[in-house]
């Protein structure tokens, strides 16, 4: 063999893959190039189609963190894709820069109590510019943390939810509500938040569940007309007791008059063991069984007359105080009677209006009860319930009392438990439309069950929508009415708004509080003034109507339905249901905004706990990325869960599999670089049609040919359906196993001589390995941008300077079938099922794999035998073997002397006997192991050619076995000569100690 004594090659990679220095670098190659900008003018000139995309803005009052960078990476991977599919894609930054989030963050700065407090300390207008002001402070580490990602969204397109043009356009989606009658104000009891004095709607409702301690209470009402008769009832919150108008029984289901000593206690029938048992009684009697039907308009005792005055005097109307029938009192819980306060509950408040009873809210917006709560006026509402619980002990009401851990709804915000409130709000009317709502999400790709049944089931819930908040900074309400007649209109733009002002506050002024409130408008009926109610907008309205706010009208006509969205799974009741409500209510059609939603999981700390600032176990991604590589931290987002499932986020992990998967990959590319430039390898000669047509492509790279177009087929049907784990785990398994360990072992010795005869033949590895390795690159570039644009650069545009400018601008592989060979892979197949088997007969006998043995017998059908002898030359190779016989029968052997190893069909025996030969080479192949481990180690690259290898320390017998094999030595470890001693000699490079087995050798380099 001719071993490469030839110039040591340059290198155009570190010989260590280096991830976060390789991101600066390329950081830096695409701010210098404008390689976006390029990338966007030469996509919107010439592309197969136009996708529309609408960034689900962000809330610019905290820092990005792992969670967000999970649903970006998403993004920006779904982008790359279809960038490189050819498709022009609208993919715009966007912020969502309004809103009680920002609010509190101010409030938090500033060191206020609340927003009454603030605002009564700093005016509106100092409040309104403290809020732009943090804006822009987390803005600029948002910003910082998608280029430290990767992401390739274009930041000066963004939109600002805030801004005058965009609340312009989202006041046409109010203008169409209003038009439609979908649109108006009334009572209703709504969720609001008394640390963030603002309602929530029901979608928000949702986010925010967890467990929660309240007072558990039984208690009993006297019925009217008698000394000793009472209803028992039940509840959590006692506060409610103060709003109390009537009580419910299911007309169609059985109660029970129960004696209790002296008493008659009337509860549901169903109800009565389980009641009994929990408070303790012992002895009870049921008296008399009636229908619930039967107990409608019984008058009983409102037992706090008088201590609220406001009580006292609706006591005396028709109706108040008296039981009522509704089918939704469940007699299977509690004890099948409810108390109803009509300003506390949804359901209580509907079987109020249903009766035409009047309105009895004695709250403020602090959730503090006002005057008309008599005694309770000035309270909390919910710090009253102990002072509800010893008013009914006093009063010998009370029956137990103790404290429950339940799960309650709570601000997804403030974290503050809700209140439910009757108030006056705007709402839209969505089970007017809610048909149409359903159609429209029915025809949407989810690309998964799980979440695609959760979102259906709650927009078939169909409620009114809340959208108006008592807040400052916020997109406002534009509703004005008239003080002196009370009409009202909806003003949709700014110039409408000046054309029919009796007062401005100026020229130039601001679509927020307190500028708005000082428009004065003429009443078109009667000449008044008319005043803005004093509401904006929920917030979840402002980023449901980024699909027409965020376009001009053309844009809108071309880019929605947006093509693909993703976001986390909680909004299925956030920004993926506002986009659909509004697009319903813009358009008048069952039609969605966007054509594909991906709900993604959440992502949890490494102990699967949620992130918190409380649990210390956020991770911003800025400090992450500072530590850490964003490749392999996007590799992980994607690779290791279903984008569905909530994902434990270990940072350790991040130096396990993922970084041996793109540390493989770049270790690929030195391979190949090393040995390409070093034999002058030509990319544009010395092509795949170049090495067929010289019939110089071995069975090995066709094999690896074929199975690389399965791969492109796979992992593209798997990217498009959002399976990105399944799709990178394929690429996982080529790159490290079916390229890295199965084909260079197969070619590696091709590589080893610059033999000019065997020239064409390293060619066309290496026009194999161009091809295969550039196509991954392109499949790794959606998933880890910085390494594909460094090995494109480094490697590809290295060796032709005529590939586009950046690998963001090559166009999506697609499965070549003149390369595909169902044939050649099935052989293949057996014969990497037969290797394993070699190995653990080999482990068995304990001979090491480089040792060299003198035959095998493989036992196999038939057909495995015919692929087996097909691909024999290679099997001999590979398993070490110096020649193969084949059986359909295990014949009888020498036990003592044959190893034998089996799975499935295949069995192989080995021949343990080694002779002198044998042994001598496969001592050669340890040293040579050795040597070129500690070559790694000093520097070396592989196809560097040292002067001299030393080894010393070696036995008389040894140094007699490996004569034979130095020069095949020399070969293997790239060494003009190599020397073997008994002892060591004085040479002008350091000893290194190795092990040998259980003896000690020592090796210099020179």
């Amino acid at each position: 063999m001719t071993a490469k004594f030839k110039s040591n090659s340059r290198l155009l990679l570190t010989q260590k893959y280096r991830p976060l220095e390789l991101e600066r670098e390329v950081r830096g190659f695409w701010e210098k190039n404008q390689t976006l900008k390029k990338l966007e003018e030469i996509r919107e000139k010439d592309n197969r189609g136009l996708l529309g995309y609408v960034e689900g803005p962000p809330t610019l009052n905290g820092i990005q963190h792992v969670g967000h960078a999970r649903g970006r990476v998403i993004k920006d991977f779904r982008y790359r894709l279809k960038t490189m599919q050819n498709f022009y894609v609208a993919f715009w930054a966007g912020w969502d820069t309004q809103g009680l989030p920002v609010e509190l963050e101010v409030e938090k700065t500033l060191g206020a109590k609340n927003k009454k407090e603030l605002i009564a300390r700093v005016g509106e207008e100092r409040f309104v510019e403290e809020c732009k002001k943090s804006i822009m402070k987390y803005h600029r580490e948002w910003v910082e943390a998608d280029k430290n990602l990767g992401m390739f969204i274009d930041q000066d397109k963004a939109y600002y939810t805030h801004q005058d043009r965009y609340i312009e356009r989202e006041w046409q989606y109010l203008k169409r509500a209003w038009e439609q009658n979908l649109l108006g104000e009334g009572y209703y009891v709504v969720a609001y938040c008394p640390h963030c004095q603002t309602s929530l709607s029901n979608a928000e409702v949702g986010l925010g569940y967890k467990e929660v301690e309240d007072p558990s209470i039984h208690f009993k009402f006297r019925l009217s007309e008698t000394e000793n008769e009472y209803f028992v009832i039940w509840t959590t919150m006692p506060f409610t007791l103060v709003t109390d108008i009537i009580i419910g029984v299911n007309p169609k289901e059985e109660y029970a008059r129960v004696k209790v000593d002296n008493e008659i206690w009337i509860l549901a029938r169903a109800r009565v063991e389980p009641i009994m048992e929990e408070l303790e009684i012992e002895e009870y009697k049921v008296h008399e069984i009636v229908k619930g039907k039967d107990l409608v308009g019984i008058k009983y005792e409102y037992p706090f007359k008088d201590l609220i005055p406001k009580q006292r005097e609706l006591d005396e109307l028709p109706l108040i105080h008296t039981v009522v029938d509704e089918d939704f009192v469940d007699v299977s819980t509690a004890t099948g009677i409810v108390h109803l306060a009509p300003a506390n509950g949804e359901d209580d408040f509907l079987a109020s209006q249903k009766r035409k009873l009047p309105m009895y809210a004695p709250f403020d917006e602090q959730a503090m009860f006002t005057e008309e709560a008599g005694k309770f006026a000035g309270f909390f509402v919910r710090k009253t319930d102990s002072m509800i619980v010893d008013e009914l002990h006093n009063r010998g009401l009370l029956l137990k009392v103790k404290t429950v851990k339940h799960e309650y709804p709570t601000c997804w915000r403030s974290h503050h438990k809700l209140v439910w409130m009757a108030r006056r709000e705007y709402f839209i009317w969505i089970d007017k439309i809610n048909d149409k709502v359903v159609k429209a999400a029915q025809n949407v790709n989810y690309f998964f069950d799980s979440p695609k049944n959760r979102f259906l089931a709650f927009l078939k819930e169909g409620k009114r929508w809340c959208i108006s908040r008592d807040r400052v900074w916020g997109s406002p309400l534009p509703i004005w009415v008239c003080e002196k007649c009370g009409s009202k209109t909806l003003v949709a733009s700014k110039k409408e708004l000046v054309e029919k002002a009796l007062e401005l506050p100026g020229k130039d002024f601001e679509l927020h509080k307190p500028w708005i409130d000082r428009v004065i408008l003429k009443c078109e009926k009667c000449g008044g003034r008319m005043l803005r109610e004093h509401f904006v907008l929920d917030v979840w309205h402002n980023s449901g109507a980024s699909p027409y706010a965020r376009f001009t009208d053309e844009e809108f006509s071309k880019l929605v339905p947006v093509n693909f969205l993703t976001e986390a799974v909680d909004q299925t009741r956030g920004w993926g249901n506002s986009l659909l409500l509004e697009h319903v209510i813009l358009t008048g059609k069952a039609v969605a905004p966007y054509e594909e939603f991906l709900f993604q999981g959440f992502v949890l700390d490494a102990k699967g706990r949620k992130m918190s600032k409380s649990l210390g176990n956020v991770i911003e991604i800025n400090k992450l990325l500072k530590e850490r590589s964003a490749d392999i931290s996007r590799f992980y987002f994607l690779w290791k869960c279903s984008p569905i499932d909530s994902m434990n986020f270990d940072p350790q992990e991040l130096r396990g599999r993922p970084y041996q998967v793109l540390s493989t990959f770049y270790h690929l590319h030195n391979f190949f670089l090393q040995n390409a430039e070093y034999d002058n390898f030509n990319p544009k000669t010395h092509t795949l049609q170049w090495a067929t047509k010289k019939n110089v492509l071995s069975t090995p790279d066709r094999w690896l040919l074929s199975k690389l177009q399965s791969l492109v087929k796979y992992f593209t049907e798997r990217a498009e359906a959002c399976e990105f784990n399944f799709a990178l785990s394929k690429l996982e398994d080529f790159v490290v196993n079916i390229l890295s360990r199965q084909y260079v072992p197969m070619i590696r010795r091709d590589l080893w001589s610059d033999d000019p005869e065997t020239l064409n033949r390293r060619l066309a590895v290496y026009a194999t390995l161009w091809n295969i390795l550039k196509t991954l690159v392109l499949l790794f570039n959606p998933a880890t941008p910085f390494l594909s644009e460094a090995l494109y650069q480094k490697v590809y545009k290295e060796l032709d300077d005529s590939l586009p400018e950046t690998v963001n601008l090559e166009s999506w592989p697609e499965p070549d079938t003149s390369l595909e060979d169902a044939t050649l892979e099935e052989e293949f197949e057996v014969l990497l099922q037969s290797l394993p088997i070699v190995y653990s007969a080999r482990q068995d006998a304990q001979l090491k794999r480089r040792w060299p043995l003198a035959k095998a017998i493989v036992v196999a059908p038939k057909k495995s035998q015919e692929a087996l002898k097909k691909l024999e030359t290679l099997f001999l190779e590979l398993a070490n073997i110096k020649t193969v016989e084949y059986a359909e029968e295990l014949p009888k052997v020498d036990s003592e002397r044959w190893a034998l190893a089996s799975e499935g069909e295949l069995q192989v025996l080995l021949d343990t006997i080694r002779d002198e030969a044998l042994e001598g080479e496969g001592l050669m192949r340890d040293l040579a192991r050795r040597v070129q481990a500690l070559r790694k180690e000093l520097g070396f690259s592989p196809t560097d050619i040292v002067e001299a290898v030393h080894v010393a320390e070696l036995d008389p017998k040894d140094i007699e076995l490996l004569k034979p094999y130095v020069t095949e030595m020399e070969g293997l470890v790239r060494a003009k000569t190599v020397h073997v001693h008994g002892e060591r000699v004085e040479v002008d490079a350091d000893w290194h100690e190795s092990k040998l087995d259980r003896k000690k050798v020592y090796v210099a380099v020179l």
